[in-house]
């Protein structure tokens, strides 16, 4: 019986280790930006824009989620917030 007590410790010693290194895997940051005409814009800024717009606005709903439209073509993003569209839209 003893020899079957060591095979069970190790199993769970390895079990162990392999839940602790899938637990250190880290998603990687990413980070978008629009290039044209001379411009860079980066889409964390164009979301932090879209935000204080909404609020400007007076909406004071909390914003769940942001769709952006870009068409670097004619300089514009359209966007859409919380499913809501409303044709908006702001320069590049």
């Amino acid at each position: 019986m003893a020899g079957v007590k060591k095979t069970t410790e190790k199993t769970e010693t390895k079990a162990k280790t392999t839940r602790t290194r899938t637990a250190k895997v880290k998603e990687p940051t990413v980070t978008v930006e629009f290039q044209f005409q001379g411009k860079n814009t980066a889409v964390k800024d164009l979301v932090e824009t879209i935000k204080a717009a909404y609020k400007a606005e007076g909406n004071e709903d909390a914003i769940e989620t942001v769709a952006l439209y870009v068409q670097p073509g004619n300089g514009v993003v359209y966007y859409v917030v919380n499913g809501k569209s409303e044709g908006k839209c702001i320069a590049l």
